[in-house]
């Protein structure tokens, strides 16, 4: 089963890479999600992930035709999304990671109302604080293993680490 999911991922950037819209389509609406949640990860900015998002699949178009199959696509699309969060956070002044414009609304229902809710939110805060305060490696490594379930392999061909 993973071998044809990755054939299908290789199919699919290889007519990308010929032109194929719906190809490209199919890609996009595969891995979005994924690519949206690291990127917000990475960066911590919820603004940003749209506009990142959009120059990172036109990235992936542009070079569909520069992937080697020695990996896995969505491996490749992951150094892409990397690489791009790290030129993004280089050409600012300093990397926005405030959680604080969160508001309490967005990270939890209205409907919570007990104690151990409340508990339970400045926990998952907190969290997500000190996982915005490690170094970019280590926070990269923790967001792709914990949150896209990527394999140590798979994480130490992204960031190009044995």
């Amino acid at each position: 089963m993973v071998n044809s999911i990755n054939d299908e991922d290789t199919r699919l950037l290889a007519q990308t890479a010929q032109g194929s819209e719906s190809a490209f389509e199919r890609l996009v609406k595969k891995y979005e999600n994924a690519v949206f949640n690291t990127i917000y990860r990475f960066t911590g900015n919820q603004n940003d992930v749209a506009d990142l998002a959009q120059e990172i699949f036109l990235k992936v178009w542009r070079n569909a035709g520069k992937f080697k199959g020695k990996s896995k696509v969505s491996t490749w699309l992951y150094r892409i999304v990397v690489n791009h969060c790290l030129d993004h956070r280089n050409k600012r002044e300093r990397l926005c990671l405030s959680l604080d414009e969160l508001s309490e609304k967005e990270i939890v229902p209205d409907a919570l109302k007990t104690q151990t809710d409340h508990i339970q939110v400045q926990t998952i805060e907190l969290v997500r604080k000190a996982i915005a305060l490690l170094p970019d490696r280590q926070r990269l490594a923790l967001t792709l293993a914990q949150f896209e379930g990527q394999s140590y392999k798979e994480i130490a061909e992204i960031m190009k680490i044995s």
